[in-house]
């Protein structure tokens, strides 16, 4: 969803749940499985994670969330950023018995959905923390500290930069404050999310941290790779703004030396069954592997 500041005043702060949802029902760090990736195989282990906009609307909901909860199954990841999570969302999250292999971010004891981003994690979460970030729109930046196997501690952040097209002085600034933030971060970290930028767009490009490696160009080169994909789907034909192009609005950036990117991927690009109007989420996701490095 492009236009609407949807979550300002609906009990997204930072740190609690949106309205209506319930800190208990999803699965905290306590109990949730703790996966060992290198029991699997004598190879490398490998961490897989999707970044996916599930579009708050209320959009024929009864169809496109099963086929959203389809994609999550089949790309079995060990870590979701998911951004515009809204409170009728986390209630169709309840009872899936997917989700109980996961944890999910929480901050003082309850659910973490910060402006709508959430973080779900195969392995136990050890710390999580939002940030408020410049701007008219309530945006925010989600980050956990995630506890893998044998003594590897990952950083996973999240964001859902604002969102209109002549607001790029506005993401610049919040991009300098969500990399300050993460400089503290001493773990491999990575950024997911909606930024909400083409490539090369100005000023927002200049103000990516270096430090950070686009998984997408690192592994596709120049491929399109576009996320918001106007000639794709019409859901985001639909929620363009006036003269707006294709873009690759959703990004994975890396830092570390420790996990090496292996694959990244487009997901939810196909239209939900006997519909071609209709898409998961008006954005497409993004699924990369990374595998850690031999020492």
């Amino acid at each position: 969803m492009r236009r609407r500041e949807w979550l300002i005043g609906s009990g997204a702060l930072l740190g609690c749940g949106g309205a209506g949802s319930k800190s208990g029902t999803l699965p905290s760090r306590e109990d949730s499985p703790r996966r060992d990736a290198s029991s699997a195989s004598s190879q490398p282990p490998r961490l897989r994670v999707l970044t996916y906009n599930v579009l708050a609307d209320r959009v024929q909901i009864e169809r496109r969330v099963p086929a959203l909860f389809d994609i999550f199954r089949a790309a079995d990841p060990d870590l979701l950023a998911l951004q515009e999570v809204a409170p009728w969302f986390v209630e169709s999250l309840e009872g899936e018995g997917w989700l109980e292999r996961y944890a999910a971010a929480t901050i003082e004891g309850r659910l973490a959905l910060p402006n709508g981003q959430m973080i779900l994690s195969r392995a136990p979460i050890t710390r999580s923390r939002a940030r408020r970030l410049t701007g008219k729109q309530g945006r925010t930046v989600l980050i956990s500290e995630i506890a893998l196997s044998g003594t590897e501690t990952f950083v996973l952040a999240t964001t859902h930069m604002e969102s209109y097209l002549e607001d790029g002085p506005t993401r610049a600034t919040q991009l300098d404050e969500i990399f300050a933030e993460l400089a503290h971060e001493r773990a491999p970290t990575m950024l997911a999310g909606d930024l909400n930028f083409g490539d090369g767009e100005q000023p927002d490009s200049a103000h990516l941290d270096p430090e950070f490696v686009d998984l997408w160009t690192r592994l596709r080169g120049r491929e399109a790779g576009f996320t918001w994909n106007i000639e794709q789907s019409p859901m985001a034909a639909a929620g363009s703004f006036d003269s707006e192009p294709s873009r690759r609005l959703d990004r994975m950036l890396l830092r570390g030396a420790s996990w090496v990117p292996r694959s990244i991927e487009i997901i939810g690009d196909r239209s939900v069954r006997d519909d071609p109007g209709l898409f998961p989420s008006d954005h497409f996701g993004l699924l990369a592997e990374l595998e850690l490095a031999r020492t």
